[in-house]
């Protein structure tokens, strides 16, 4: 196999998918920033970065060529780099693509109430208020079974202790995503068929420019909090990842094209400073990005509880007698 060096392959890599695909003869949509592909409605190309929603698919210019186009490796430098005609090859049929069908999604089966979700949440410093508005909207709840594929293929499920379950829906309000935290201990999980692209979110006004992201739904509702505690109120769209990936990110800027600040609230350990780096580089030439550490701890929830901890501590002082001279 013909080698490549790390230059070269950079080169490829850095081709702009949305002229390659013009010129391929591939039909697009634009969509503020964002080109859509026709034929397949939640393919995006942007640059030289492409994204299949639906298949959870996604990179730069050589996996667009392997794994949309099913060239191999050494064709697909070939083709970015001119070494062969970009047209030799046909455009595939929608039949010929070979991605993985997404597991069938079902939410978590909810629980008679969410007590324990509710004392779980507010052990974790969030807001009362919060957690009330979001359950009742129906994008946080209480489940106690654990859901999982077993061999068969068969979706099933058994009983477990009380888990809170965050809700991600798309832009119909379709819920796509679902990612449960265990109450009583460090368990976490995304519910089988749950599509990282819709995480959970919350959403501002229409005209509003702003996004906060965030690697988990805590750490977004805990932002909340803090942001509840200031006499100014500033909205702002919020976004959680479920990780470091920045899909769920992706999506919404394509949902939300009057976006045009993003402040990056992920976590400050290698993993998240990584990420922050990544996504700073990956939107450096479409938005306006901010980079915002925690003041206290690894993440916006230890932050918050620090604060409150601050805060009891300090009127603890106030409420207590002067000592008897």
């Amino acid at each position: 196999m013909k080698r490549y060096t790390q230059e070269q392959i950079d080169a490829a890599d850095s081709i702009d998918l949305v002229a390659y695909a013009q010129s391929r003869g591939y039909e697009l949509d634009r969509e503020g920033n964002q080109y859509r592909m026709k034929e397949h409605d939640s393919l995006y190309l942007k640059d030289n970065h492409w994204y299949w929603f639906s298949h959870q698919l996604g990179g730069k210019a050589i996996s667009f060529l392997m794994q949309y186009e099913g060239r191999g490796f050494v064709e697909a430098m070939q083709t970015l780099l001119g070494e062969k005609d970009i047209n030799e090859r046909p455009l595939p049929k929608a039949s010929e693509i070979s991605a993985k069908e997404p597991e069938p999604f079902e939410l978590p089966t909810p629980s008679e109430n969410s007590k324990a979700a509710y004392a779980y949440l507010c052990q974790r410093g969030i807001s009362p208020k919060i957690i009330s508005q979001y359950m009742k909207e129906g994008l946080i709840y209480q489940t106690n079974s654990f859901a999982y594929t077993d061999e068969n293929g068969e979706r099933a499920e058994k009983k477990c202790p009380a888990q809170v379950v965050f809700i991600g829906k798309d832009k119909d309000g379709d819920p796509k995503y679902a990612c449960t935290r265990a109450c009583f201990n460090e368990g976490k999980h995304d519910a089988p068929g749950s599509n990282k692209a819709y995480a959970f979110s919350i959403p501002a006004g229409e005209n509003c420019k702003s996004v906060w992201v965030f690697e988990s739904a805590i750490d977004l509702l805990s932002h909340m909090t803090l942001c509840s505690y200031s006499k100014k109120q500033f909205p702002t769209h919020r976004v959680s990842l479920g990780d470091c990936s920045p899909v769920a990110l992706q999506r919404y800027l394509i949902d939300h094209p009057e976006i045009e600040y993003v402040n990056l609230g992920l976590d400050n350990d290698e993993q998240g400073r990584n990420a922050a780096e990544n996504i700073k580089e990956m939107l450096k030439d479409s938005y306006k990005v901010y980079d915002h550490t925690p003041t206290f701890g690894k993440d916006f929830n230890e932050d918050l509880m620090h604060r409150q901890e601050q805060y009891r501590e300090s009127h603890k002082e106030k409420d207590d007698p002067e000592p008897e001279r």
